[in-house]
């Protein structure tokens, strides 16, 4: 519980820094992060220990529990009239913060194997959000070679493969390399929670729909860590990844959603609402998960 308060400092700082200095910016952090410290924090994460194949099946397990979760979640949101609110529904359950919080917390509660694990999962994520997950919210008017534009530019996914690569190889960076490493996976690690409590301090809350509320928090805390509870019971895999892998799914809502619905005109103030009364569950529910 102290170590998962912990992380939330981290957000709360962020949080409180933007009430108190308005001109930080948000966009500012994401991209030191996305494109200068995220890669410390992949290489770093991945080669914290050799690949073996409970390892290399954990990404695939979560996209395996997603896509299975979206099936549920598609048919449960069709009891919503709206459109909008029913494509919401449907994806943003799906679309966790594995990066800005799962990322860090799986590394505070599991130790090296749980930042492994949530890195690979982070990079199935990315995949999802920025392919299926991009093409359902602009509901088939976003064209392929526009995400896939995305994809190519973002250097967590190389330098995942090349961390993926040197660990097949059995390649071994000396304690001083990995030290270096560690310390831009660390600063990565805060930067992400900061951005977090940043984005939160910016939302602005204008709507709520207590229907939609009601269906995405089912969806994302019991169709999804449920499914992902059945596809877990078919692999023979470590118990401490499984554990990772729950809380993988059980992060709140990833920013990304509130970015993506406001990019698509799909109720942004609804979206950032959901982001953080997920976030506020999530710890209350992640202790009874976990």
């Amino acid at each position: 519980m102290i170590t998962v308060l912990g992380v939330y400092l981290y957000i709360l700082v962020g949080f409180v820094a933007k009430k108190i200095f308005r001109e930080i910016e948000g966009k500012s952090l994401v991209l030191l992060s996305t494109y200068f410290l995220q890669p410390f924090l992949t290489l770093w994460g991945i080669l914290l220990i050799p690949l073996n194949k409970e390892l290399i099946l954990s990404p695939f397990i979560y996209i395996l529990a997603v896509f299975i979760s979206f099936i549920f979640t598609f048919f449960i949101s069709l009891s919503l009239k709206d459109k909008k609110e029913k494509i919401i529904s449907s994806i943003a359950p799906l679309i966790g913060n594995t990066g800005n919080l799962g990322i860090p917390l799986s590394y505070a509660l599991f130790g090296d194997i749980g930042a492994s694990v949530a890195t690979l999962v982070n990079l199935a994520n990315v995949f999802f959000i920025y392919t299926f997950g991009i093409f359902f919210y602009a509901s088939g008017e976003y064209s392929f070679r526009e995400s896939f534009k995305k994809i190519i530019k973002i250097p967590i996914i190389w330098f995942g493969i090349l961390a993926l690569g040197l660990n097949v190889l059995g390649v071994k960076f000396d304690k001083d390399v990995m030290k270096i490493l560690q310390m831009g996976a660390f600063a990565s690690i805060v930067t992400q929670l900061l951005i977090f409590g940043i984005y939160v301090a910016e939302i602005k809350l204008k709507e709520v729909s207590l229907k939609l509320s009601l269906i995405v928090l089912f969806n994302k805390f019991l169709v999804l860590p449920f499914i992902t509870y059945f596809v877990l019971f078919f692999f023979k895999i470590d118990p401490v990844i499984k554990k990772v892998i729950i809380l993988e799914v059980l992060t709140p809502l990833a920013v990304t959603n509130v970015n993506l619905s406001a990019l698509f005109n799909l109720y942004p103030q609804k979206m950032a609402f959901l982001v953080i009364l997920t976030s506020v569950l999530f710890i209350p529910i992640t202790l009874f998960f976990l």
